[in-house]
């Protein structure tokens, strides 16, 4: 039980910093150390305010020990639950009200609300920062594309519609993810076919298909890095624009995280995987390679490719010290004294 485990907590601390403070009014009193006037006073003090608050903990901490823990535990369960109620029920009026935001972020945060099922919940931190990043990847609603993704969504939800009740319930929110990465991915692509036109350069013939090794084996086996990583480059040629360049590096993020993390739930997510897939191959002609010679043809040129790069090398003026880990360390350090000043 939480109160029992803070009170708990709170004994430990409170028998501490008396033995704290009896340790050092007795090298006071044997001459071991000297203590100032203040000091010493201010040490009494507190040795007498945490006595107080030490009997006190221990008299609540016996109170709840001697109720039925089973009973108190049903109270805290109901009472956490009729919170979480409130919680997300008012959840909106927050978002409304807080001053913190701008009105974007406000209204695309409820925006991300409504689209959510109704099984699924999120902190409002946690909202605010969808919406942000929602923003900053200019996926903010516009009558021209709205079109779109309601069709995506519907596609999406036609092709999930069986999974009703399917074992892996945090896969809900990719019901709201997977179109927008479609979305994005197909206006990509058309933005490119239109740069073409515009600019009579030769033909768009598509995007490389991607290999689901590549996903699979990413983080054990650095010819799938290797090998996505020029997948990537390739795309990243095709797009003409610094725009279409930025949009295809956060396309890419979202694209191989809900890949990786579909690929991890292994065959639970298969129908969600292959949803997925459907829906990029449908609308933006990007799919998986199938073909088994392909495949192998492929990975013998990863492998050679891989040969010929230095992975010893790194960036030129490569620093081990990060300006995060020094900034880290400096913190730390801040922390530890801070910590000591008050113990003393």
């Amino acid at each position: 039980m939480k109160a029992i485990i803070a009170l708990e907590e709170l004994i430990k601390t409170g028998e501490s910093r008396i033995s704290l403070a009896k340790k050092q009014l007795s090298a006071h009193e044997s001459g071991e150390t000297k203590l100032t006037r203040m000091v010493k006073a201010s040490t009494e003090e507190n040795l007498e305010e945490n006595t107080i608050l030490l009997e006190k903990h221990k008299d609540m901490l016996a109170e709840l020990l001697s109720q039925d823990i089973q009973e108190l535990e049903e109270k805290e369960r109901i009472k956490e639950s009729i919170e979480r109620k409130n919680y997300y029920h008012y959840q909106k009026v927050r978002l409304k009200r807080d001053v913190t935001k701008t009105n974007d972020e406000k209204i695309e945060a409820m925006m991300i609300v409504d689209e959510l099922p109704e099984n699924i919940n999120i902190d409002d931190r946690e909202l605010f920062e969808i919406a942000i990043k929602s923003i900053e990847l200019h996926l903010v609603l516009h009558e021209t594309i709205e079109s779109d993704l309601t069709q995506i969504k519907n596609d999406f939800d036609d092709l999930t519609k069986d999974l009703i009740g399917e074992p892996i319930k945090d896969l809900g929110m990719f019901r709201y993810r997977i179109p927008i990465i479609v979305l994005q991915l197909y206006t990509l692509m058309l933005n490119i076919k239109q740069n073409i036109e515009e600019e009579e350069l030769p033909a768009f013939r598509g995007f490389p298909r991607f290999e689901d090794w590549w996903i699979d084996e990413l983080w054990s086996s650095h010819q799938a890095y290797f090998g996505l990583f020029k997948w990537r480059k390739i795309i990243k040629n095709l797009c003409i624009t610094s725009d279409q360049k930025r949009a295809w590096k956060a396309i890419f993020a979202n694209w191989i995280f809900v890949k990786k993390y579909l690929n991890g739930k292994g065959q639970l997510a298969y129908e969600y995987n292959f949803a997925f897939d459907t829906l990029i191959r449908r609308y933006a002609e990007l799919e998986d390679e199938l073909n088994e010679d392909n495949l192998l043809s492929m990975e013998n040129l990863v492998k050679e490719l891989t040969n010929k790069e230095d992975f010893l090398s790194v960036k030129k003026n490569h620093d081990v010290v990060t300006p995060y880990l020094t900034f880290k360390k400096e913190k730390l350090s801040k922390l530890k004294e801070d910590k000591k000043e008050k113990e003393d």
